[in-house]
Order: structure tokens, then C-alpha cells, then sequence
């Protein structure tokens, strides 16, 4: 920089080199921290997704026989069944092809579980139940009201007092021992 007798004009021209140099750095900054592919000062847009251009296509002949670019991918409708065709090719080009149905789908109302059927004659009616319940109340009440009575003819070894020890003896009954 060449200096002058004017010092106000030299302080001028230091200021004016010193925004050069700033600018001059934040350009090149930029300019190393752009992505690959340069496009200065556009920013990239997302891609919109498209709707599927279908090929009509007649039998899966047709459809083997279309020719898909490296990277793409080609939805055909074959005009005479119900199918449609999908065939892609990766970037090295080497294709896929797969075949769905069109099949109408009948919207399902969803069905409520079927009840278990009950046998209802396995059970008591309720006329029934208060009937027996009314007999049991009336035994209950009965044995609570009755005494308690001892048996005076067992002794406390289980012989009885008056030598009937529990069993029967009379015309029916026959001992082996004793004949007749």
C-alpha cells in the first residue's frame, strides 16, 4: 500500500483494505464449505413424489419385454386380466420383475363373538331352589332346637351295659359257631 501525505486518506485506505481481506476470507470460506457439485447460492430443493404413470400393457409378455432404464422402475396394467406388473432395474441394471392380482375387496363388517349356548335343563328354576332352600332352613331350625340325647347304654370301653355290643341277634341272623 502505498502511503500518502494525506493521513486521513492513508487511514481510509487501511480501513478499505482491512473489509477486502474480510471479505475476500468469508468468500473463500464459503466457498470450501459449499457441497460437492457447486451450485453457488441455490439451496436444493426436496424431489416431489409423483403420482405412477402405468404402462398398458397386453399380457405378461408385453410386460417382460418393456425396457426399464438402470435405476428406475416401470408399473404396468395389463389390458386383458386383472394384473399389474412391476419391473425395476438397479444402477448396474440388472431388472426384478414380480406380478400382483387386482382383486376386489368386500369391506368386512366385523362379526360379534357367538355366545356359548347353555344348557338351562342342567340346572334348578329358581322356584325350585327356594323350595329346597326352605326344607334345609327347616332341618337347621329343627336339629338346633332338639336335645341332644346320651346314649346310656355305652360305657366308655364300647361295651354296651347290657351285653348288646351292636349286634343283632334274633331269628334272623344265624351264627356260623353256634349252628342250630
Amino acid at each position: 500500500m502505498a502511503l500518502t501525505m494525506n493521513p486521513a486518506l492513508n487511514q481510509q485506505m487501511a480501513q478499505l483494505e482491512r473489509e477486502y481481506e474480510q471479505r475476500k476470507a468469508n468468500i473463500m470460506q464459503s466457498f470450501y464449505n459449499q457441497p460437492q457439485g457447486g451450485s453457488w447460492g441455490q439451496q436444493s430443493a426436496p424431489t416431489p413424489t409423483q403420482n405412477v404413470d402405468w404402462i398398458r400393457v397386453s399380457g405378461i409378455d408385453g410386460a417382460k419385454n418393456q425396457i426399464v432404464q438402470p435405476g428406475q422402475t416401470a408399473w404396468m396394467m395389463d389390458n386383458n386380466d386383472p394384473y399389474f406388473y412391476v419391473k425395476s432395474a438397479d444402477n448396474v441394471g440388472s431388472c426384478t420383475f414380480r406380478i400382483f392380482q387386482f382383486a376386489e375387496v368386500q369391506e368386512v363388517v366385523p362379526e360379534k363373538p357367538e355366545q356359548p349356548q347353555i344348557d338351562l335343563s342342567q340346572y334348578v328354576q329358581r322356584g325350585e331352589f327356594e323350595q329346597l332352600k326352605a326344607l334345609i332352613e327347616q332341618f337347621t331350625n329343627a336339629q338346633e332346637k332338639q336335645p341332644i340325647k346320651a346314649n346310656k347304654e355305652v360305657v366308655s370301653n364300647g361295651e354296651s351295659v347290657n351285653g348288646n355290643d351292636g349286634k343283632q341277634t334274633g331269628a334272623g341272623r344265624t351264627s356260623g359257631a353256634r349252628g342250630k
